[in-house]
């Protein structure tokens, strides 16, 4: 072999390396770029509760009810705000928590503000609408 030149072998495992190296920034840009897009881009709040860890349906409705007065401060942000339960995992229906839909960053501000002084008792996600 000449000397400063790479023998086939060479040049097929670097390729190699480099193919795998590239699969793996994609599998990790996968994992994390919805997080990103759904903090970031779209101004989500997601609860960051999972699936199985979720409170049930029956609890959450009630902790809604209890907490009226907090329901109508949110909804006052602004005419496009509301606050639901829903269930947001389809392998368990009866697993739920609150989502608060909203227009915009300011009215998010203003509904985060109002939960750091008061909350519901179980998982709330703050959805751009």
């Amino acid at each position: 072999m000449t000397r400063g030149r790479t023998s086939r072998w060479a040049r097929g495992a670097r390729a190699w390396w480099v193919a795998l190296v590239l699969a793996a920034v994609a599998a990790g840009a996968v994992l994390v770029l919805p997080g990103v897009l759904t903090e970031a881009l779209y101004d989500n709040r997601p609860s960051g509760v999972a699936c199985g860890d979720l409170p049930e349906r029956s609890r959450v409705e009630a902790a809604l009810e209890a907490h009226a007065g907090l329901v109508g401060r949110i909804e006052a942000v602004g005419d496009q705000v509301d606050v639901a339960v829903v269930a947001p995992c389809d392998s368990d229906p009866d697993q739920a928590e609150i989502r608060v839909f909203y227009p915009g960053g300011d009215d998010r501000a203003r509904i985060t503000q109002i939960l750091d002084d008061e909350d519901f008792g179980v998982p709330v996600s703050l959805v751009n609408v």
